[in-house]
């Protein structure tokens, strides 16, 4: 036995055995690239992806539709089909009709958009078959706003004056109407944030778990973009308004003007005025009394944090 092993071991290690095993590999090779080479005809079975469907459209059909494809082509391209093949994109904004409730595909009208899927040398003899039916259902479309899920807490000194709202402001969502009914808007992701002094970009993903496995939206994520600045409070004066005197009162009253704080970015301090606010009293509210409470109803937009410093405002009838 031993002997055996010694005898084989000597072939191998032998330099004609090595130049047979060349040339043996060589002609394979060579038989191989030949036989790929050439040109072969045959049928495939393709699966079909629908590609650009309408938003309002959903497919509910109960198997994917195939289309059989006799193609020639070399050995090297069914070689490749062998290791994996391909799905083909059914355009339906302009490969399909419509009839009733079937979106139907059809060889004359989609040939070219197939065709373009494949490389040069491959040449499509035939498909079958040569029409597919494509079975669909309507969906609604809605509009429903983001809803910020924070809570932001800005260092001493500092706040913001942008309004918090994500970019886009709102989702739309697809899907059967009676389950849209439901839905009056969606939040993003929960952010807490502590302590900022600085402009705040975050992006947040949706909360869209919780929507029927039914309901497709056009995003899943939202941005929030907060410009951050140093603040400062100040105090203007700002005189009174009574409104609502009946004709022939005359009332007097005191203090003629309240004081207001509010507080601002230090960019906008310098440009805020007293003309800015109008404080007034609704004579109609006094019901017997002497007092009137001043309301503000009109502020500039660059402040924050208003406060009236007296909240009652003493009159008489003179006359």
């Amino acid at each position: 036995m031993q002997k055996l092993k010694l005898k084989i071991l000597g072939l191998f290690k032998s330099k004609k055995i090595n130049i047979f095993l060349l040339f043996f590999v060589l002609a394979f090779s060579i038989l191989v690239l030949t036989k790929l080479s050439k040109v072969y005809t045959a049928t495939l079975a393709f699966k079909v992806k629908p590609k650009d469907i309408s938003d309002t459209h959903v497919i509910v059909n109960s198997n994917n539709p195939e289309l059989d494809i006799t193609i020639q082509t070399t050995g090297f391209n069914w070689l490749r089909y062998a290791i994996k093949r391909p799905e083909l994109d059914i355009n339906f904004k302009t490969d399909i009709s419509k009839k009733d409730s079937t979106l139907i595909w059809s060889v004359s009208k989609g040939f070219s958009n197939i065709n373009k899927q494949f490389d040069k040398e491959e040449k499509i003899i035939s498909i079958n078959p040569d029409t597919l039916l494509f079975r669909f259902d309507v969906n609604d479309v809605k509009y429903v706003p983001i809803i910020l899920d924070s809570k932001i807490q800005y260092a001493k000194g500092y706040n913001t004056l942008d309004t918090l709202k994500t970019v886009p402001d709102s989702v739309k969502l697809i899907g059967p109407s009676s389950v849209l009914k439901t839905i009056s808007k969606v939040k993003t992701q929960y952010l807490e944030l502590k302590e900022v002094k600085s402009d705040v970009n975050k992006t947040l993903l949706l909360q869209l778990d919780s929507l029927n496995k039914n309901i497709k939206t056009n995003i899943t994520q939202a941005k929030l973009m907060v410009n951050v600045s140093k603040f400062s409070e100040g105090v203007l004066d700002i005189p009174i308004q009574i409104i609502n005197i009946p004709e022939g009162v005359k009332v007097n009253y005191f203090p003629k003007q309240v004081s207001l704080s509010f507080t601002t970015s230090l960019e906008k301090f310098n440009t805020i005025k007293s003309e800015d606010f109008n404080i007034v009293c609704d004579y109609n509210d006094a019901s017997g009394n002497t007092t009137l409470a001043p309301k503000l109803i009109k502020q500039p937009n660059n402040v924050k944090n208003i406060r009236l410093l007296q909240q009652k405002i003493e009159f008489i009838i003179t006359e």
